[in-house]
């Protein structure tokens, strides 16, 4: 008999407010595999992906570490698609973020308005 292994507890916080994106999910699994770099204990990655209407912006911060000075890391993949799809699932569309219970990675899914590269909203005059 074999048992298997308890799936990842997720913890996320939905965006309440902001662009609504629900083509964002698409890209999860993208970014989630470009992220293959050590990242340093208080820095992220991320990366932006267009859509015709909007932009989707996605990111992995090195955030929790029981160690005084963290080595630098490389995320789970595992745990970034996980918690990732999660956010895509119940946060209609408007984006999140979190983490996997005892991961030292929060991960982001952020829709905005315009496309990458440029600013989200012009300067007010």
């Amino acid at each position: 008999m074999s048992v298997d292994a308890a799936a990842p507890v997720v913890r996320r916080t939905c965006f309440t407010d902001g662009t609504v994106g629900t083509q964002c999910g698409q890209f999860i699994n993208d970014f989630c595999n470009s992220v293959t770099a050590n990242v340093a204990f208080g820095n992220n990655q991320a990366r932006c992906y267009n859509t015709p209407n909007f932009k989707c912006d996605l990111g992995a911060f090195y955030e929790f570490s029981a160690d005084a000075a963290p080595p630098p890391a490389i995320p789970s993949v595992v745990n970034c698609v996980n918690t990732l799809n999660n956010v895509t699932n119940t946060c209609g569309g408007l984006g999140g973020f979190g983490n996997v219970a005892g991961g030292g990675f929060t991960f982001s899914l952020d829709p905005n308005q315009g496309q990458c590269g440029q600013l989200e909203a012009p300067a007010g005059n």
